[in-house]
């Protein structure tokens, strides 16, 4: 009996420990498959609102489900139809409705504090919009009263003045406490509501281990998902170091420069620095900026911006007021389809010297601009020029396509880093969903200085000679750049042809002694061994070879221990 009541002992511990482990668990929100314009293209998550019956499925009540970009604090904003009744044949609304069930509102204590949403850095506006409190549902998980609002009226002014509906709603990171608090009746004891945050619901139940989340908005353009996880973070997608700020709305910014991560630049210089110029003119000047995922730009001090645009092929378009490529120029190819990029220098983390530098590769920076904003398709630097007195610049969707955003707002800290490329399989450095505790004031992050590289591998093109690597000329003809192999580490073309003569004598030397190890040599150096003929039927040649629709094979340098793919030649950015 004491065995027997050991084991059951045993077993209720371990089922009590697996309950406690399964509650306290971050939560992943799934993204959507589509693309969004007009000025992306952009990623979204998939929500559905509805629900006020916790005893029914929210299936079988009113509800609607709908696509919305992660960003901002305390409600989801979403719009009726007919908000788009002034933008017909348009976006607006294009990630879908909600219409709130009329018959459940009115059984329900209205809330009336007043909504509006003015962002004018990116030209937000919304009015006579409704707030609710009903159910919100993600990945099979209802939270009930649920702070929402419901916006008969909302656009987007561009910076061309051209006004349009807006396309997407918003779902909220978080807030400064898990729910907000409303009193409906000023004169009654007891009127209160408690409308929820999706995160501070889940974590007051227990579910999360904290009130927190983790960001990274991918690329669309590579077919890269982002990740977003409420009380945890996909480590996968963070390359350290990792800098922190207590301030919510800012992080220091500290320069602005453009490199090369690997091989030969497009530009007449390899790196430069002091990009950041305030609009006085000066450099070395901190300036504020938010990272912000609802904003699109990269909303800086004007003269930054035409600092930039002096060092690129690109043109400020006085009709779309944007910052156009040129796509005719054979840098613009060079360019956005090279290991080049922006970079973003901010303060180190606490107890490091080293500043943190995140690279925004101008892969990423080749957006595409259409209806209501240009006639047809047209491809743009998102550059924005801002600068209102007073606000804040912003790092918006065009910044964080490459940079992780992260909050806890238990202990007040955000975290901004690196986040790599789409990998092999679009994953980044693979899924590795990490819990963020209660009083975690840091988060750690991948730290090999090769993740940044090998993430990218496949899905650049690296300008393996000095000859090819001209600055960008706005008067020259359009001409498309052939692609070549990853060349860091790798091997000439004499080095190759000595290495496979070598290896033919050593296998005919070998035959005297075993026909079955020569076969076995030989299987070897056919792999290794390519001819220039035999490499434009191949693309992959088994682990560390990679083959490109270029003038010369290399060998990959021996850190890339996972076999990489070519480029996608059907992929836009590489044509």
């Amino acid at each position: 009996m004491d065995v027997i009541s050991s084991l059951v002992n045993l077993i209720l511990v371990f089922g009590l420990f697996g309950t406690i482990s399964s509650a306290q668990r971050n939560f992943e929100v799934p993204w959507s498959k589509e693309k969004y314009g007009p000025d992306g293209p952009w990623q979204a998550v998939t929500i559905t609102l509805g629900g006020i019956d916790n005893n029914q499925f929210v299936d079988v009540q009113n509800h609607s489900k709908i696509d919305v970009y992660p960003g901002n604090d305390w409600e989801v904003l979403s719009f009726t139809d007919e908000a788009c009744d002034p933008y017909p044949n348009s976006i607006c609304g294009i990630g879908g409705f909600w219409e709130p069930d009329q018959d459940a509102l009115a059984g329900l204590d209205i809330i009336s504090w007043p909504y509006s949403y003015v962002d004018d850095s990116y030209g937000m506006n919304v009015q006579d919009a409704q707030r609710i409190y009903m159910g919100l549902t993600i990945s099979g998980k209802t939270v009930y009263n649920a702070s929402l609002v419901s916006a008969r009226y909302g656009n987007i002014t561009y910076p061309n003045g051209q006004v349009g509906g807006v396309p997407l709603g918003v779902l909220p990171l978080g807030g400064d406490k898990v729910a907000q608090y409303f009193i409906t009746d000023s004169t009654t004891i007891g009127k209160n509501i408690t409308a929820w945050t999706f995160p501070g619901r889940l974590y007051s139940d227990g579910d999360i281990p904290s009130f927190s989340y983790g960001l990274h908005i991918g690329s669309a353009s590579f077919n890269y998902p982002g990740s977003l996880v409420y009380g945890g973070y996909n480590k996968g997608r963070v390359i350290g170091p990792v800098t922190s700020f207590k301030n919510a709305s800012a992080v220091d910014l500290l320069d602005i420069g453009i490199g090369v991560e690997h091989g030969n630049s497009p530009f007449n210089f390899t790196s430069k620095q002091n990009l950041l110029v305030d609009n006085l003119g000066k450099t070395g000047q901190i300036v504020k900026v938010k990272p912000d995922p609802l904003q699109l730009y990269l909303a800086l001090p004007g003269k930054t911006c035409e600092e930039l645009a002096n060092l690129l092929p690109v043109t400020f378009d006085q009709t779309t007021k944007y910052y156009l490529w040129n796509v005719n120029d054979p840098g613009f190819h060079r360019i956005v389809t090279s290991p080049t990029y922006l970079s973003f220098t901010f303060p180190p983390p606490p107890g490091d010297s080293d500043d943190v530098v995140i690279k925004v590769p101008f892969a990423l920076l080749n957006l595409t601009l259409d209806h209501p904003i240009t006639e047809k398709a047209t491809q743009y630097f998102p550059c924005h020029a801002y600068d209102k007195p007073g606000a804040l610049h912003h790092l918006g969707r065009a910044f964080l396509q490459a940079a992780f955003l992260g909050r806890n707002y238990e202990t007040g800290y955000s975290w901004l880093a690196q986040a790599p490329g789409p990998g092999v399989s679009g994953a980044g450095l693979g899924d590795s969903n990490t819990d963020i505790s209660r009083d975690a004031i840091m988060i750690e992050g991948f730290t090999d200085p090769g993740s940044f590289n090998r993430s990218w591998a496949g899905h650049w093109s690296v300008i393996d000679s000095p000859s090819a690597a001209k600055p960008p000329s706005s008067s020259a003809s359009h001409n498309t750049p052939q692609s070549t192999a990853l060349s860091s580490g790798g091997l000439s073309t004499g080095a190759i042809a000595g290495i496979c003569v070598g290896a033919f004598f050593a296998a005919i030397a070998m035959i005297g002694f075993a026909v079955l190890l020569w076969r076995r040599r030989q299987r070897v150096n056919n792999h290794t061994c390519m001819t220039r003929k035999d490499k434009h039927d191949m693309k992959h040649l088994g682990a560390g070879i990679i083959a490109y629709e270029g003038e010369q094979v290399y060998e990959a340098p021996g850190s890339l221990l996972l076999p990489q793919e070519a480029p996608d030649t059907n992929d836009p950015r590489m044509k």
